[in-house]
């Protein structure tokens, strides 16, 4: 491993270790007490975000649960490189926060669609001229209630002609961008950023370490799926997740670690299709947003007991050469030669490897530890497919991926639904049940 590598593993680790995230919040604490003010969260909203509409009905309940003040903040415009294909985003989003509504038990209409543009920004501007009204949150709630059914003449009768300029909006894009974020629905407290509901129990078990909650985690219901895997085994049994996946994604890595322990213990089976990553693709990632998907896949990993930190970046050569490999022992499995799951052991190894073991995956060595951790003979590396047979067949995966209306990994296709996420493994059970 070069010494610029040797480097950047160190960096990640710090980057993802538990140790710099207590002295962070310690440093955050003191930095507060010294200047004698509240505990403040800083909440992001939009009308058109459907993640919102879920956000604005639990906030609520922290402010009333825990000691602290929420102050929302509207915003309109988020930056367009953080989106790579922001029209099947927006459409799978309206569905996906249907799910969580069911799941959470929340309002939101099954008949969602996109909502009109011009009574968003009427909406927008409204709800930024009430940022300091303790009814925000009753008000935005029943505002998007409207939009998200397409209740225009609502909108109109709530919202009127608002007294807010451009200005004001914009002064909180701005801000969402000096706190090192991008997205709306997010929320913010001491340095570090929570996306949505299903992060929301990170707060609250950051709050209650502080001592300013009732030690209770409610929000963590999407993380109880594995409380009725031994209750599936016959219902489920039988029943294929295609998974979607890249070995350079840090999301991946732990999507694939949990769909592989729901399999085992269900007996739901596995089909492997590895894309290339978004970078080997001629697309960009921000380094505010690869940053934020490090610090956010660590705190996951964490409390999902999987290891992750050590890291040795595996874009471009490593890659493609764990690709070449995965894909001639998934030839082996399909003719029937070799033993089935020997691939899905090769990639579990090999993302391990490089994400929480620092394994080089670009040399014949580490290849070769790899393959030994994974129970596999070194001799794959000599069987590798093509590099243009590899990009082939990873194109093929990704344009099946874009037809299940998903643009990115890890996406599972389950009982004929799509999921995108390492932490949907509730919706993949609760689609093969049906």
């Amino acid at each position: 491993m070069s010494l610029a590598n040797i480097l950047k593993t160190y960096a990640a680790k710090w980057l993802t270790s538990r140790t710099r995230v207590r002295l962070g919040r310690a440093r955050a604490e003191l930095s507060r007490r010294l200047r004698r003010k509240p505990h403040i969260i800083y909440y992001f909203h939009r009308t058109d975000d459907p993640y919102c509409q879920l956000m604005v009905q639990v906030l609520p309940d922290i402010a009333s649960r825990f000691a602290i003040e929420i102050q929302p903040l509207v915003v309109e415009k988020l930056p367009a490189n953080m989106y790579p294909d922001p029209v099947r985003y927006e459409a799978y989003s309206i569905i996906d926060a249907s799910r969580l509504a069911r799941l959470y038990g929340l309002g939101f209409s099954l008949e969602a669609t996109v909502p009109d543009r011009l009574a968003v920004g009427m909406a927008n501007r409204y709800l930024a001229s009430k940022q300091d009204d303790p009814e925000f949150f009753t008000l935005a709630a029943e505002i998007g209630a409207a939009l998200w059914r397409k209740d225009l003449k609502a909108v109109r009768l709530i919202c009127g002609l608002a007294d807010v300029g451009e200005k004001d909006i914009e002064n909180n894009e701005k801000m969402l961008r000096e706190l090192g974020h991008y997205a709306s629905a997010s929320v913010h407290y001491a340095g570090e950023v929570y996306v949505g509901i299903d992060r929301l129990d990170h707060l609250e078990r950051r709050l209650n370490a502080l001592g300013l909650g009732d030690e209770q985690v409610d929000l963590e219901v999407h993380r109880h799926w594995r409380l009725e895997l031994d209750e599936l085994e016959r219902t489920i049994a039988g029943q294929t997740v295609d998974v979607f996946f890249s070995v350079r994604s840090p999301f991946s890595y732990v999507g694939v670690e949990l769909i592989s322990e729901l399999a085992r213990k269900t007996g739901v089976g596995i089909n492997l299709m590895p894309v290339l990553p978004m970078m080997m693709r001629g697309m960009k990632v921000p380094r505010t947003k690869g940053r934020y998907i490090l610090a956010d896949t660590a705190r996951e990993a964490h409390i999902e007991g999987v290891a992750f930190g050590t890291i040795c970046d595996p874009l471009g050569t490593a890659t493609w050469r764990a690709m070449s490999i995965g894909f001639a022992i998934l030839d082996d499995e399909q003719s029937g030669a070799g033993e089935q799951g020997q691939a899905l052991a090769f990639f579990r190894s090999f993302m391990r490897g490089v994400w929480s073991q620092g394994i080089d995956g670009t040399t014949d060595k580490g290849l070769a530890k790899i393959l030994k951790n994974a129970g596999l003979d070194q001799a794959w590396i000599g069987k590798a497919i093509s590099r243009e047979d590899t990009e082939e067949r990873a194109t093929d995966n990704r344009e099946e991926m874009f037809r299940s209306g998903s643009w990115g990994v890890p996406t599972f296709r389950a009982g004929g639904e799509t999921f995108w996420g390492q932490d949907r493994m509730w919706a993949i059970i609760d689609a093969l049940k049906q």
